[in-house]
């Protein structure tokens, strides 16, 4: 099920966010939104990721507390370790955290929701379901979590409070009606 093109219902599987949309969600204060469409029990992170997140600590950013305190880490099996050493092997220009997702969600069946357009392509072509950002805002008015026009507000949030611009056709990927 590849959540960005067709299905758009949300399974009950594990899903590993990335970096950069827990940090978006985060810095807009909307985790608790992510959590209630992907399921509080569901969503999770690897330990390069926790690294990842946790990494603007340094620096005096407050926000990936919010995530270190909400999401759980998931330890890779001893299967996933093998995959996440292939990739590596295989040269990928993924970073640490993108390569141990997909080789958890490979190895463990889960989902991978992340914003990287490379990284979406090689988790299809590795075998391992998607979830895109726009993927995400939309299902969270078209299952009934928010209304479209909170989706609306909660996409500015994110704009702003991660600089983040959105193209016109990516809005309207989001906002259009079937």
């Amino acid at each position: 099920m590849d959540q960005e093109s067709g299905d758009r219902r949300v399974s009950r599987r594990r899903v590993v966010v990335d970096t950069d949309i827990l940090s978006m969600f985060a810095k807009a204060d909307a985790l608790d939104a992510l959590a209630s469409l992907l399921g509080r029990d569901r969503l999770v992170i690897t330990p390069a990721i926790r690294d990842e997140i946790a990494a603007p600590l340094q620096y005096g950013y407050a926000f990936p507390h919010k995530v270190l305190d909400r999401v759980p880490v998931v330890f890779l099996t001893d299967a996933a370790q093998e995959e996440y050493g292939q990739l590596w092997t295989a040269g990928s220009s993924l970073g640490k955290g993108e390569q141990e997702a997909i080789a958890f969600c490979k190895t463990e069946g889960a989902l991978f929701a992340t914003n990287d357009q490379i990284a979406r392509n090689y988790a299809r072509a590795q075998g391992v379901s998607v979830l895109s950002l726009q993927a995400l805002l939309r299902q969270m008015w078209e299952s009934g979590a928010q209304s479209r026009a909170q989706v609306r507000e909660l996409l500015e949030q994110i704009k702003i409070a991660d600089y983040l611009t959105v193209p016109i056709e990516v809005e309207a990927e989001i906002f259009a009606e079937d």
